[in-house]
């Protein structure tokens, strides 16, 4: 299986033209589209989605990922195999971060070997180029050791990792979903260990916009166009507006300082 990411959107023909590079090469290839509506040039909202939606694959899926401000310039194209069986596939820009610190990293290799790309590589589609058949042929069985050397590190984008403290936590607002909700990093278990309880009124913070909010179960459990705090399926606190858009409240867009504290 490949679950493929990017921030193409789905009006062009890249994501289609990708897909036939990979067909071409792989035709009894299950292609799984994660997103392609990623924030153009946003690595890391790519990262934090990637990781959350990577945990619902099985094992030995391939991550096709290609979120790529840099592409023709001296950033490497890589493969990061993790210690649960995942491989992943795109740019050395950050976007695997997360899924490296949260997976562990088996290996991680270069990309450097003709037989993996297409005859004729372009400076501007490595997508396409590179990334789709290198994809394409780790999915059909062949040895990530053959794609390139060994490398010993890869680039880290810096976040804000969640901490607690007393009555508050704190962490980064990782991306505004289709809603308007806002997705935090923030684990919900940091809220429970400060025994904050259902109903309970907690002060959100994001930026310099301050608004109180209800901690509860799920959006129908307060009035139209309250302001709510709650687990959402992936278990981060969402902040989310009933029927509303809570980003728009808070002007949030990404990577703002959040904090949530008790009253």
């Amino acid at each position: 299986m490949i679950g493929f990411l990017s921030d193409w959107g789905t009006r062009s023909y890249y994501v289609g033209v990708a897909k036939a590079i990979i067909y071409s090469i792989n035709p009894s290839a299950v292609v799984v589209d994660l997103t392609h509506e990623i924030t153009p040039f946003n690595v890391r909202e790519a990262m934090h989605i990637l990781y959350r939606a990577s945990r619902d694959f099985p094992k030995n899926t391939v991550f096709l990922c290609v979120v790529d401000y840099g592409v023709g310039t001296s950033r490497k194209s890589i493969v990061m195999k993790t210690t649960n069986d995942f491989i992943f596939v795109g740019p050395d820009n950050g976007i695997f971060t997360l899924v490296a610190e949260k997976y562990g990293v088996r290996e991680i290799r270069e990309i450097t070997n003709p037989s993996f790309m297409r005859r004729e590589v372009s400076h501007s589609f490595h997508g396409r180029d590179i990334f789709a058949p290198t994809a394409a042929y780790l999915d059909m069985g062949y040895p990530v050791e053959d794609v390139g050397p060994l490398i010993m590190g890869y680039e880290e984008l810096k976040y804000m990792r969640a901490t607690s403290m007393s009555n508050e936590i704190i962490g980064e607002v990782a991306f505004i979903d289709t809603f308007g909700n806002i997705e935090t990093n923030i684990e919900a278990d940091l809220l429970k260990k400060m025994n904050v309880e259902l109903d309970s009124q907690l002060v959100v913070k994001i930026g310099k916009h301050i608004e109180k909010a209800v901690y509860c179960r799920t959006f129908g459990d307060v009035k139209k166009g309250q302001l709510l705090v709650h687990e959402d399926s992936s278990g981060y606190l969402e902040i989310s507006i009933n029927q509303g858009n809570a980003a728009s409240v808070f002007k949030a867009t990404g990577g703002e300082e959040v904090r949530i504290r008790s009253r």
